[in-house]
């Protein structure tokens, strides 16, 4: 996982952290704005993917900003499975949605989304590829106001305040499957825990309200960084993997 970390930890040293706590709906906008003022030009985390303790492939999650926005992205594998999964969210500087573009395969199928947003208005298409049949159905539907997309939830750990019980709340998106919900984020001791990539002492971060859950574990300090995620109830989980040796 590699972040560009002073830069990282400059920009987190500019927040508010009373912010955070269990923000108001009026103000989603504005946890928006403050996120993405907190990372900086551009990251990504990489983590390995582990089905019941076994290696099973790995999540790229990253961001870049531009001068009219942000540009987020998730690239997820799961070989066992024959998953793949390719993400691409067009953001105003505030998270808010542009449009979203998804492909999914899985085994011989796939899934093309591609989503326009006006506001809190979507419109679009979602159209599965089989070997022999192809169907497709538009996309029509109103989020709720200064909804966010779902994958925010993973990097707001990074800089979220590390007190037991603080709790953050907003509505998000995930497109994949038009899931809308109120979503909770809220710090608890994490403890030691061990990766690939050694141990390190943690906050958890539970993230509830949007299915599946899951818990975010963030290395306590500066420079923090995402090191571990469970998906809750599946026996699956990302883990932070060694950084590549120099010249690799």
């Amino acid at each position: 996982m590699t972040f560009a970390y002073s830069t990282f930890a400059r920009a987190t040293a500019l927040l508010v952290a009373s912010f955070f706590l269990t923000v108001p709906a009026a103000a989603q906008n504005a946890l928006g704005t403050q996120v993405a003022d907190a990372l900086p030009d551009r990251g990504e985390f990489h983590l390995g993917l582990f089905n019941g303790g076994e290696a099973d492939g790995t999540m790229r999650l990253g961001w870049i900003k531009r001068d009219d926005g942000i540009l987020l992205y998730d690239r997820t594998m799961m070989p066992s499975d024959g998953v793949y999964e390719v993400v691409t969210f067009d953001l105003a500087p505030d998270f808010t949605f542009r449009d979203a573009h998804i492909l999914y395969y899985r085994g011989v199928a796939h899934l093309e989304v591609d989503l326009d947003f006006a506001g809190n208005h979507v419109t679009g298409s979602r159209t599965i590829r089989r070997l022999e049949e192809t169907t497709s159905e538009e996309v029509a539907l109103d989020l709720p106001e200064n909804t966010l997309p779902r994958p925010i939830a993973f990097l707001m750990p990074m800089m979220l305040p590390e007190e037991d019980g603080a709790e953050t709340a907003f509505p998000w998106f995930g497109p994949l499957g038009n899931a809308v919900a109120d979503v909770t984020i809220t710090a608890r001791p994490g403890g030691t825990i061990e990766t690939p990539a050694g141990s390190f002492d943690t906050i958890r971060y539970e993230i509830r309200g949007g299915a599946p859950h899951n818990d975010v574990y963030v290395t306590r300090g500066e420079n923090r960084r995402v090191v571990r995620i469970d998906v809750v109830g599946q026996g699956m989980q990302f883990l932070a993997l060694p950084e590549p040796a120099e010249g690799q």
